[in-house]
């Protein structure tokens, strides 16, 4: 590991998530999620009655699908900026509200709550990460369903590129991406240019579970795993399996 890979920020999640992170993730698009959010509403069972919660929700773009499927939605995210694009793509029968993950203001009034694109593992402290656990739990009605869509350890650290380059309309971007071993942590370091000139630099760190300390810590907090897929076509999880999407109930 080079030495400028030691210093991600603990606190990185609060800065990453601003008006640029939907140029930084153009692909991740509102009809790229629709899949998605059909394969989430169909493992959740959804029906029109009840009640979802999208835990960081960001800009809404699963939102915007899990409307057909339930009629009182609700997403949950800490970035005011992408709070405020959801708002201009949803309906005004969803429910937006600006919270952190680790104090959940809810308590047992969803049936089903759906976490999309690795929205965990952000923090360095493992109590922060259980925190999240235990609110999401919290959150649900007494055998309420989770979907969580996380990124497959074992995948992303053997396919893992270390550098890459590419331009979205104005900007160059630049990634730099390492496996922190001591810390079980996915880093990525991001550079936007325009013109030669550095705008902003955008700084990512996830924990990487196995599929057992994931179900683990899930349990921890009462949750109990019924399912897990390697990706939204259903596949079931091996080594290969981009995905970890874990399926369960509240206990």
């Amino acid at each position: 590991m080079h030495e400028e890979h030691r210093d991600i920020a603990p606190d990185w999640y609060a800065r990453a998530f601003d008006a640029l992170y939907p140029i930084l993730y153009a692909h991740r698009s509102v009809e790229a999620a629709r899949p998605e959010a059909v394969f989430a509403a169909q493992e959740l069972e959804l029906t029109g009655s009840e009640r979802v919660l999208d835990l960081c929700c960001g800009n809404g773009r699963h939102m915007n699908h899990l409307e057909a499927f339930c009629a009182r939605l609700t997403g949950l995210d800490y970035s005011m900026d992408l709070l405020r694009e959801a708002r201009g793509m949803l309906g005004h029968g969803c429910a937006l509200v600006r919270a952190d993950m680790r104090a959940i203001p809810f308590d047992s009034c969803f049936d089903a709550i759906a976490n999309f694109f690795t929205s965990f593992g952000y923090f360095i402290d493992a109590e922060d990460n259980l925190k999240v656990v235990l609110g999401l739990a919290g959150a649900l009605k007494p055998g309420g369903r989770f979907f969580i869509d996380y990124v497959n350890k074992e995948s992303a650290i053997t396919n893992l590129i270390p550098e890459s380059t590419r331009h979205h309309d104005l900007w160059d971007i630049q990634e730099q991406r390492w496996f922190d071993e001591a810390r079980i942590r996915l880093n990525k370091r991001t550079t936007v240019t325009h013109d030669g000139d550095t705008v902003r630099v955008v700084e990512e760190s996830v924990r990487l579970y196995s599929p057992r300390e994931f179900e683990s810590l899930l349990r921890a907090g009462g949750l109990r795993v019924e399912a897990l897929y390697g990706d939204y076509s259903g596949i079931g999880l091996d080594a290969a399996s981009p995905r970890m999407i874990a399926i369960g109930r509240k206990e």
